[in-house]
């Protein structure tokens, strides 16, 4: 079976194809630049130039952003939960919009294929209301869905699972912490298979520290700096969107690269950023009494000997040694921790396109 993989972002679509159940890639690319007319009109033209290029498409896949909380697993794409993404379009209007533009293109261009939506926040959908409801009044979370959500499930599905097949552990019996620490920073707490807490809330900008954006700052700050500076709160909101941590910082740069090996305040900029993944990992051994792997994945988590080398320097206390040879490895299944660390630490190159074709699979096999 061949299964196209489709993400469409606000300005580009990136895609990779899939031939299952051999789990075998055989192609991906990504084209840039939707919408600006020199280059591609809008993601309708852009797959029309994929799907010009493949032949027997058996089962489409899309990544949706965000779904409030109303499902746990992949679904089969029909006209109401069509119509349910485009009414919550306000809790992701960057990406849901675009979403819906790639799934609209691949109904009237190849019709007869089944499509399947993958959700970021289906894998969470086992936190408890305690940790995911908002100390306000509960109104507002009947009336406008204002809860802790949370995104990169994919991701952190596919590296506990697959760190349990390299130690050879049941997941059902195992607490785990994920961190997939990229340019989006996320941290998960999994006990026996079921997500406990994680830190993404009602946006991106109460995540951890990210490349461009604040984490989750003292809500008063937006109307002291709107009265000291005279800004409005959009003026705000795109100053802790785009124009904060790495950049704002270090004075330098928005790239963790450039920050690593950086003068003082590039430094600080670091610091801030370890510290604060270093606080997740110990606030949900608590919440778990106790963790049993914790795994590294995403650009920074998978190719920063630096970063790594820092959170687990921090962990000592929980007899966490690092293997330095193992350690300096990039983009590799590796465990970085020595063999008498107590806690065994796991890198895990993120594979959530194989994950997403594998559920694919089974839901388009379902219905043959």
């Amino acid at each position: 079976m061949k299964i196209l993989i489709l993400n469409s972002g606000s300005s580009s679509l990136k895609y990779e194809l899939f031939e299952m159940p051999q789990k075998k890639s055989l192609q991906k690319w990504n084209i840039e630049k939707i919408w600006i007319k020199w280059w591609t009109k809008n993601h309708k033209e852009a797959i029309k130039q994929v799907t010009s290029k493949i032949k027997n498409i058996d089962a489409i896949w899309h990544r949706i952003v965000h779904w409030w909380e109303k499902f746990s697993d992949s679904v089969i794409i029909n006209n109401k939960i069509l119509q349910e993404i485009k009414d919550c379009g306000d809790l992701a209007p960057l990406h849901n919009p675009a979403n819906i533009e790639g799934i609209l293109a691949c109904q009237e261009i190849i019709p007869d294929v089944p499509q399947v939506w993958v959700f970021d926040t289906a894998f969470h959908q086992t936190i408890p209301q305690e940790n995911y409801i908002y100390a306000i009044p509960y109104k507002y979370y009947k009336k406008y869905w204002i809860r802790k959500y949370w995104f990169h499930g994919t991701s952190h599905k596919y590296v506990s699972h697959r760190a349990c097949e390299i130690l050879k552990k049941d997941i059902n019996s195992q607490k785990i912490i994920t961190c997939h620490i990229g340019n989006g920073v996320s941290i998960t707490a999994i006990k026996d298979w079921s997500v406990v807490n994680t830190s993404m809330w009602f946006t991106p900008l109460a995540w951890l520290v990210m490349w461009t954006r604040s984490w989750d700052i003292d809500p008063a700050i937006i109307d002291f700096l709107s009265q000291k500076e005279g800004l409005t709160t959009q003026e705000i909101n795109n100053i802790l969107n785009k124009k904060s941590w790495l950049l704002w910082i270090s004075w330098q740069s928005s790239d963790l690269r450039d920050i690593e090996t950086g003068d003082s305040q590039c430094q600080l900029a670091l610091n801030v950023y370890i510290n604060r993944i270093i606080e997740y990992i110990g606030s949900y051994i608590a919440l778990m009494w106790w963790v049993d792997m914790i795994i590294l994945t995403a650009w920074v988590g998978e190719k920063s000997p630096i970063v790594r080398q820092k959170i687990v320097e921090k962990l000592w206390y929980l007899w966490i040694y690092l293997d330095e040879a193992q350690n300096n490895k990039k983009s590799e299944e590796v465990i970085i921790s020595t063999k008498d660390s107590k806690i065994k630490i796991l890198v895990i190159p993120t594979q959530e396109e194989l994950m997403i074709a594998q559920d694919t699979y089974t839901l388009v096999n379902a219905i043959k």
